[in-house]
Parts: C-alpha cells; structure tokens; sequence
C-alpha cells in the first residue's frame, strides 16, 4: 500500500512513463534505476509496483488507483508464467489489496481466492477495512522485537532505488527432483541454504491452478480497463528458474494464458525470451534472480520495450491502430 499510495502522489517526470507490475519475481528481477538509466536516451522512465505476493487480482486494483483515468502511463508491463499461490499468504494479499478497495469490489476480491476462507475474510476485509490488519497486529504484540527487526530488513531488500539483488548465486548446486536431494556448493552460508530450502517447497497441484486461474481472469480485466486508452500493455514471461525439474514448474508459458489474451495486447514479448536466463548462475533460490540474473533481465526487457518505441514512433499515426508512444504533453491528463 505505500509504494502504490507514493505512486499516486507522484508527480508526472514529462517522460513516457512505463509501469511494471510483478510479484516477488519482478521485485527481485527487475531493476527500475537501471531500467531508467537504459531508457532514457528515448525518452523512458520505468516505475516498479512489483511487491512480494502480489497476484494478479491485487495488480489489477493498484492500477486502478494510481491510474483512475487510464491515461497516465505510456505502457503497462504485466508478467504471467507458471507459479504458485499458497492459501498461507491470503492474509498478506488481503491487507496489501485492503486499502485500495471499494465496497463494490466485495464479491469481485473475493471471489479471488481459492478458499472458502480466504474468501471470506476478504469480504469482510472490503467492508471493514480494519479487519485486513488482525493477523498484522497480533503478530506485532506477540514479537515486537522480531518484527522491528523484519520491517528494517524488508525495507532494506526492497528498496526501490538502492537495491541491486542478492550478490551470490547457485553454481555447484544439484537438485534431484525425483528424490528431493540437494547437493549444496560449498560457498552457500547456511542461511543461504535455508533460504534455498524454503524455496524448494513443492506447491499442490490446486496452489498452481490457483494461479494459474488468477492470471487468467485477471490480466484480461487490467486490459479491458485500457481497451479504449492510448496505454498500451505489454506482456512478457517469467524465467522459470534455474532447475526446470522441479514440479510443476517446467510447463510453457503457452499453458498459462490463452493465445487469445496475448494476441490482444500491443506488444507480447517472445515465450522463450527469457530461457536463457534459466541457469544456476542467475538465481539466488529456486525461483528468484539474484543480482547478475536482474541485470540480465532488466536489460532485455528494456532492449525489448524500447525496441517497440523506436518502432512505434517510426510510424505514421493511424487512428485505427492504438500506437505505443504516448506524447509527453498527456500528463495534463493524469489524476493527481
């Protein structure tokens, strides 16, 4: 809520402003100080919404805060790929997607979860703003000196300007899938490797349709909301992680959204753009990039985004095709 909230209040850089949005893979891939370093000979400026356990159906209502009249950015850039959405982190995306709600969005939210339960706590949660921070709040009275120290942590690893990834990586390490044997390198501290552990946690078949199931209904609900604007939507895949085997994880990107959805979009970026990422050497855990791995994949996806500006802006207009480049003069038009 307070990266969305900073969002909002933001004033317009005259840039052609290119939003991305992401879970904790995006948040660990992505750098936006170097996205804008690279972008801005052509006029770009790149700004990161990606939060851990963010899913698709809370990206769909930060977008819809920071952009009430879906004029505001150039382009919005939305990851979709095979992953997971644990029942244990409904509480997290129930008070991080809380503020943002209205009470017409009660059945809607809820109906986002795949759980009786989590279904309606978040019901309750849209109502009762102050339900969504039960969990939180207990938790604070139980540890306060564990969670102090939490948040500063967090505010460390994820800060937007200052953070460069996890400075080590997995070579030397081997996963057996069919045994669940990690043969660990020996420059990994332990808590390296526990961290790469909790990492390895097999999801249920029903947490990876859970997913899956998110993406699909809600990517298309962001799109729909910019079907009349200029913005255009971009849509790119997710590296997969550097040990194809694990389960349910080694699927095609083309299981995850239907070719009608990715064909709608201005711009969809390659299923195996990323492949090459898709090695020990660019990934701190099972899923996450560390700090070599987020600059490869954050040059890539700006070589890629400004490669369609340049292409766009060569164009002449056409009403009948919505073109990428946005001029800078539109941000008169954005909510302040």
């Amino acid at each position: 809520w307070r990266i969305t909230r900073a969002e909002k209040q933001r004033a317009s850089s005259g840039l052609k402003e290119v939003l991305v949005l992401g879970d904790s893979r995006i948040a660990e891939g992505f750098s936006a100080t170097l996205a804008n370093e690279l972008g801005s000979p052509d006029g770009l400026r790149f700004i990161s919404l990606a939060e851990p356990a963010a899913s698709a159906n809370t990206w769909y209502y930060m977008v819809r805060e920071v952009d009430p009249t879906g004029r505001r950015y150039a382009a919005i850039v939305i990851p979709y790929g095979i992953g997971y959405e644990p029942s244990s982190a409904d509480g997290l995306r129930i008070s991080m997607t809380a503020p943002l709600l209205r009470y017409s969005d009660c059945f809607n939210f809820a109906s986002g979860f795949q759980r009786w339960s989590g279904g309606a706590r978040a019901f309750v949660a849209c109502i009762l703003r102050g339900s969504a921070y039960q969990d939180d709040v207990a938790d604070l009275l139980a540890h306060p000196v564990a969670r102090m120290i939490s948040i500063r942590e967090t505010g460390k690893v994820h800060a937007r300007r200052e953070y460069k990834g996890r400075d080590y990586d997995l070579v030397g390490t081997s996963y057996d899938a069919a045994t669940g044997q990690v043969t660990f390198a020996p420059k990994l501290t332990e808590a390296q490797r526990l961290a790469f552990r909790k990492s390895l946690i097999k999801p249920s078949q029903s947490d990876t349709e859970y997913s899956l199931k998110l993406q699909r209904d809600w990517i298309p609900r962001i799109m729909d909301r910019y079907s009349q604007s200029p913005t255009a939507i971009v849509l790119t895949p997710l590296p997969r992680g550097p040990y194809l085997a694990l389960g349910g994880f080694s699927g095609g990107h083309e299981s995850v959204l239907p070719s009608s959805v990715i064909h709608r979009t201005n711009f969809a970026l390659p299923e195996h753009t990323f492949d090459f990422l898709e090695q020990p050497e660019n990934y701190f855990d099972a899923f996450h990039l560390n700090a070599k791995g987020r600059q490869k994949f954050t040059e890539m996806l700006v070589s890629e985004v400004v490669g369609r500006v340049r292409s766009a802006d060569s164009k002449p207009q056409d009403n009948s095709e919505r073109q990428f480049a946005v001029n800078r003069g539109r941000a008169s038009d954005q909510a302040n």
